[in-house]
């Protein structure tokens, strides 16, 4: 189910279901979210009060980035007539980057590999027995 959004001066962006999302377009998202866990596991156990003043400026690009790789992924079409791409991402305006984010942001854990574990009795199995 695509979604769409309006942007400023009459522009728009359609949204893709995330569970169409390629692999292809998963995969940065993925890896640019394990960076950002890595770099702030220090903060794990600090208080929500002190993770900001931990944040070094480099975290700081690295959400941003997060935030493209996002935007980039789910953005199917838009009205612009530049291709869907990091660079062009960075192009729009502010208040039209800053809608894009607000709607992509979200979609983060439907993007993401389920680690957890199935009930499904074949995925429990030693691959030998499947």
């Amino acid at each position: 189910m695509s979604q769409k959004v309006e942007l400023t001066n009459g522009g728009w962006a359609i949204l893709r279901d995330p569970a169409s999302v390629s692999v292809k377009l998963r995969r940065p998202v993925e890896k640019a979210l394990l960076v950002i866990a890595r770099s702030q596991a220090k903060n794990v156990l600090l208080a929500p009060s002190e993770v900001a003043a931990n944040i070094d400026p480099s975290t700081i690009d690295q959400f941003y980035e997060l935030n493209d790789l996002l935007i980039v992924a789910l953005v199917e079409s838009w009205s612009f007539e530049k291709e869907i791409n990091l660079e062009n991402v960075l192009q729009l305006s502010g208040e039209d980057y800053k809608t894009l984010q607000e709607v992509t942001a979200p979609a983060i854990n439907l993007l993401l590999p389920n680690f957890g574990f199935s009930n499904n009795p074949k995925a429990q199995a030693p691959l030998s027995e499947q």
